[in-house]
């Protein structure tokens, strides 16, 4: 529901920032918010959100890791059992060699080795025959007769096209020939750029057959990405896990393809694999695997399977927990380069590299406007508990779509950054709501408390009006001071705050004594005034110009009808008593036909002469009756809300039992004042805890002789 017109509440008592804020129940602030979270979205990655962005990448990988489908690489580790084994790290190149060599009579499809060779074998003969030249001369000779280990080495890895690994670095420590021939034409990709490459040394990296990256650089201190090309020293080269598909093929070349937007993919050979802009791929990590190594000792020895290294890309590295830093994977892992580069051969053997596209974002962007679209035009219409479940289902929705997008086409899309603008926007929107609810709610208090004046003071009005109605009614008192020959009860309850039913009695010259009672149609207010009017009228023409009760009946329905426009009508008895004689002449004018009570026990209801309630037809010629009243006798007069009075299953009391309770032998003779209050009390048991649906008016007369 939307607030009400704040114009119509008391400005003063309401805050201006409430006006402010709750205007709208902050759609347009939602609108402006959402607008400014859309285009944060769109700006280019990593954004101003790469850490939420980074988290929501590494949560798929930590609960929904890729499955292993080909087991493409083996590593050949120098793990803790081998340096137990074989001897501490470094070990002499010549036992490095002795290692290439077991591993090439394997037939494996290639060789990758992880390790850099980038100072001479200080172990080599030639190396310690220079050392032990000013001791022992002889010695020396023969040792520098021998093969120096970095030649044995060299020898190897050219036997068993071994490829080498080179680190990007920020300055150029190791120079040399080509590292690889990739086909680019005209200005070169946007690819990494490392100003200096960190190789072997000459003999050894001449040796061989290709040269692989060993970057993966970290991101926040973890990896997700490697670049599957880079500029190294100015020159191309492939990461090692392609470089060893390049050379298992025997392939002299890769191309880079690319356009204005960036590097699209690299091809080696017929394999082709897609890249981000810069080069790099978003790799798709499984659990760490023990599987996939096999122990260098094992090699050496001959301990391991001839058929697990055959075919496959072996890679050699070191994995000793004393000798190398293990970096931390997107799973949360700590794992060694060397797995890590396995991971990525097995990713580009099962087409399984992750991408982030660059529609990404604005598929991101599109999300989030449509949820905030639904929030805030839902949020204010809609109930707190409602909107949360609406929150509910947009985040469940984002969400989903991320993981479907992860899992069916391993496509990265982020709805963190989403989710944190679709929380803020709900907020807002809760909050605005809040504050137009408080808005609306003071709003009404203002109303509720001008209503509440208005209300009391129509209520004194009508109080003073009662109390007014109440006092121009004749009391047995006032009008019977020195009068012992006739005795009246009367009553009147008006249904609401006033009524319109009527009496009145009151003595004429000569001995007479008149008596009224009427009603007057409808019900309140109005009925009360007109009332008041008709009473005042009556009295001033038998006061005014004495006559019988015909006359009287005629002269007051011309009198009354002048002035009615609301078109009201009054049904009205009036009887003049002789009180001398006890001769009662009375007209009715459609009233409720009086009963009299004879004192001998007969009952009789007056409803000879009279004519239609006054204000119905102009000029009607009344009629009076007459009949001779014995003492003690009783007239009831009682208006329809007498015996109409209803009850919870809306049952009338009715004329009937009116008419058996006055006339029960019981009541014979029973003063009036007894006799009305039974009645009165009679009616209130009918009733119960009902309300009275119409004015009720009760007035007993008895004549006790002259």
């Amino acid at each position: 529901m939307e607030a009400p017109d704040e114009q119509a509440a008391d400005p003063g008592a309401i805050a201006g920032w409430r006006r402010w804020f709750g205007r709208g129940r902050g759609r347009w602030l939602g609108i402006a918010v959402a607008a400014f979270c859309t285009a944060t979205l769109l700006l280019p990655d990593p954004g101003p959100l790469p850490a939420l962005r980074f988290w929501a990448f590494d949560s798929y990988q930590g609960y929904l890791p890729r499955k292993r489908v080909l087991d493409p690489a083996v590593i050949v580790a120098v793990d803790d059992q081998s340096l137990r084994r074989v001897g501490q790290w470094p070990w002499p190149r010549d036992t490095v060699a002795q290692l290439i060599d077991r591993i090439a009579e394997r037939r494996p499809g290639c060789i990758g080795i992880d390790v850099l060779f980038t100072e001479p074998d200080r172990s080599s003969p030639d190396r310690i025959s220079e050392a032990l030249r000013a001791r022992d001369k002889v010695l020396a000779q023969q040792l520098a007769k021998l093969r120096p280990n970095d030649e044995i080495l060299a020898e190897s890895i050219r036997r068993a096209r071994g490829i080498l690994g080179v680190a990007g670095v920020d300055a150029s420590i190791a120079k040399g020939r080509p590292l690889n021939r990739a086909e680019v034409q005209g200005p070169t990709p946007p690819l990494i750029r490392y100003p200096g490459a960190l190789r072997s040394l000459a003999p050894l990296d001449h040796a061989a057959a290709g040269h692989g990256l060993l970057n993966a650089d970290a991101e926040r201190g973890i990896v997700r990405r490697a670049p599957l090309a880079a500029y190294a020293g100015g020159e191309p080269i492939l990461t090692l896990a392609l470089e060893c598909f390049r050379v298992g093929d025997r392939l002299p070349s890769f191309n880079i393809n690319w356009t204005r937007s960036g590097v699209t993919s690299i091809e080696v050979g017929e394999l082709k694999v897609p890249t981000q802009p810069d080069g790099k791929a978003w790799i798709h990590f499984s659990p760490r695997d023990p599987s996939r190594y096999v122990s260098a000792a094992d090699v050496l020895e001959g301990k391991e399977d001839p058929e697990r290294l055959r075919g496959s890309i072996v890679l050699v590295g070191v994995t000793a927990l004393a000798l190398l830093d293990q970096p931390t994977t997107a799973r949360g892992e700590r794992m060694p380069g060397i797995e890590i580069h396995a991971q990525i051969v097995e990713n580009i053997a099962e087409g399984a590299l992750l991408s982030r596209p660059g529609w990404g974002r604005y598929a991101e962007a599109a999300a989030f406007a449509l949820a905030a679209f639904v929030l805030i035009v839902r949020v204010p219409r809609t109930r707190p508990r409602k909107s949360f479940l609406i929150l509910m289902a947009c985040s469940l929705t984002l969400i989903v779509s991320g993981v479907a997008a992860y899992q069916i086409a391993r496509t990265l899309l982020d709805p963190t950054a989403p989710l944190v603008g679709v929380t803020l926007i709900y907020g807002l929107m809760v909050f605005a709501t809040l504050v137009a609810t408080d808005l609306q709610r003071r709003q009404i208090s203002a109303r509720l408390a001008i209503q509440r004046e208005a209300t009391a003071r129509v209520t004194g009005e009508l109080e003073a009006a009662r109390r007014i109605q109440m006092g121009i009614l004749p009391t047995r008192e006032s009008a019977l001071r020195n009068e012992r020959r006739v005795e009246i009860f009367c009553h009147m309850k008006a249904a609401r705050e006033v009524g319109g039913d009527l009496y009145d009695f009151f003595p004429l010259p000569g001995g007479k004594f008149v008596v009224l009672c009427g009603d007057v149609s409808d019900k309140g207010l109005p009925a009360a005034m007109f009332m008041a009017v008709s009473k005042a009228l009556a009295k001033s023409i038998a006061l005014r110009a004495p006559a019988g009760a015909a006359e009287l009946m005629t002269i007051f329905n011309r009198e009354i009808s002048r002035e009615n426009p609301e078109q009201m009508f009054v049904t009205l008895v009036a009887l003049i008593m002789d009180l001398a004689t006890g001769e009662l002449e009375y007209c009715n004018a459609g009233h409720e036909p009086p009963i009299l009570v004879r004192r001998e026990g007969e009952t009789i209801t007056l409803d000879d002469g009279g004519g239609p309630p006054l204000c119905v037809i102009d000029d009607f010629p009344y009629e009076a009756a007459r009949v001779r009243l014995g003492p003690r006798d009783v007239l009831v007069l009682a208006s329809d809300g007498i015996t109409e009075a209803m009850n919870r299953s809306s049952a009338l009391y009715g004329r009937a039992r009116l008419k058996a309770l006055v006339e029960s032998p019981a009541r014979r003779g029973v003063d009036v004042t007894i006799l009305g209050s039974e009645v009165l009390a009679a009616i209130k048991t009918f009733e119960g805890d009902a309300e009275p649906s119409d004015d009720q008016t009760l007035l007993l007369v008895s004549w006790r002789g002259a």
